[in-house]
């Protein structure tokens, strides 16, 4: 239920930031400058994590496949949009899948 409660509130965040700040826009904290595209793929992330580690009822798996999109779309970000890119993303989740299937 917890889960479902934290990726609930996660994509509340989420939303938040699309509708209130443009993807350009600098936040201050201490006087250290950060782009608005961290918190934005923390929150992608802990709300794809939340959502399928309850729909799933796996830590594991609800971290890497939220880990598999978020890289997704940063090497989209950075306009490494070739199927060759993806395609060695998805060997290397499914690599990690199945190593850490047998470790654990």
């Amino acid at each position: 239920f917890w889960l479902l409660v934290f990726s609930l509130l996660s994509l509340a965040g989420l939303i938040y930031i699309i509708f209130s700040f443009p993807p350009s826009a600098h936040f201050i904290i201490n006087h250290l400058s950060l782009i608005i595209l961290i918190p934005f793929f923390l929150l992608l992330f802990s709300f794809l994590f939340f959502l399928i580690t309850y729909l799933s009822r796996n830590f594991r798996r609800g971290a890497t496949i939220g880990l598999l999109i978020v890289v997704y779309l940063i090497f989209r970000m950075l306009h490494l949009n070739s199927p060759t890119f993806l395609i060695l993303l998805i060997a290397l989740f499914i690599t990690l899948e199945l190593f850490f299937k047998k470790r654990i």
